[in-house]
């Protein structure tokens, strides 16, 4: 069996490389942070901190208390989309809304963002990918998505999962112009078997899904409204193409 020796010059410049890439990601982060201090004022100003959660949680409500998740606005013709007003989601996004009437608010971003914090520290991606993931994150799309609590938080923790253990991936349906993020580990059998699992809790929402169409048709909203935020979606697959070992399924499995 033969032993590998690293000269110790090597192992010097190897650390001098990593002191580097951590050096420029620190100063992306803090130039995040300086973003994300403006970003807050400003939206602050606007009194929209947190207000896309709020609206899921009066639709999850509204549902509850009148069975209502479209508008008849929404049903009866051709309409202007007004954020904050309509509603495009799927009925299966009930699934994540409804919960939210009841548990604190500051679940919203803890959860998703606790997944894909984690997530990205599992792959453990390499030292000189580190100022590109920190890029992801100073981008203001990223911190403005994040302020106002817009539900790519959870397609990313989708995302972040998918990457892992495939299944979770699927749970990007409830946002259709970010669904292609779905496919995500449909090679693996766990993926169909959730996917037999969203099959069964539609049934119950059988006639929302009949009115879903007339909604999406009637919209002016395109398929790409959310291109904007696709760098923070990819955070996590970026980590798996930079990670150390590319198999983390196979990694979990053993």
């Amino acid at each position: 069996m033969g032993l590998s020796y690293s000269a110790p010059g090597v192992a010097s410049n190897r650390a001098d490389r990593r002191i580097l890439w951590a050096g420029i990601s620190l100063i992306l982060l803090s130039v995040a942070a300086w973003e994300a201090a403006q970003l807050w004022v400003i939206i602050d100003e606007q009194d929209a901190i947190g207000v896309d959660p709020v609206f899921y949680q009066d639709m999850g409500r509204r549902w509850l208390e009148t069975g209502t998740f479209y508008t008849e606005r929404q049903l009866s013709g051709p309409y202007e989309t007004t954020t904050l007003m309509d509603n495009l989601y799927p009925p299966l996004a009930l699934y994540l809304f409804v919960p939210f009437v009841f548990l604190p608010l500051i679940l919203w971003w803890v959860i998703p963002l606790a997944i894909v914090g984690f997530v990205v520290w599992y792959l453990r991606p390499v030292a000189w990918s580190w100022p590109i993931l920190a890029l992801v994150i100073a981008l203001p799309k990223t911190i403005s998505a994040t302020i106002y609590g817009n539900s790519d938080l959870w397609v990313a923790a989708a995302v972040a999962g998918g990457v892992v253990l495939g299944w979770p991936a699927i749970i990007a349906v409830i946002k259709p112009s970010l669904v292609y993020f779905a496919v995500i580990g449909i090679n693996r059998i766990s993926w169909w078997f959730m996917a037999a699992i969203l099959v069964v809790l539609s049934l119950p929402l059988l006639p929302l899904w009949l009115q879903w169409p007339t909604v999406i048709t009637n919209s002016t909203s395109g398929a790409l409204y959310s291109i904007g935020n696709l760098p923070f979606m990819c955070l996590p697959i970026l980590a798996w193409l930079f990670s150390r070992d590319r198999s983390p399924i196979a990694r979990i499995r053993a």
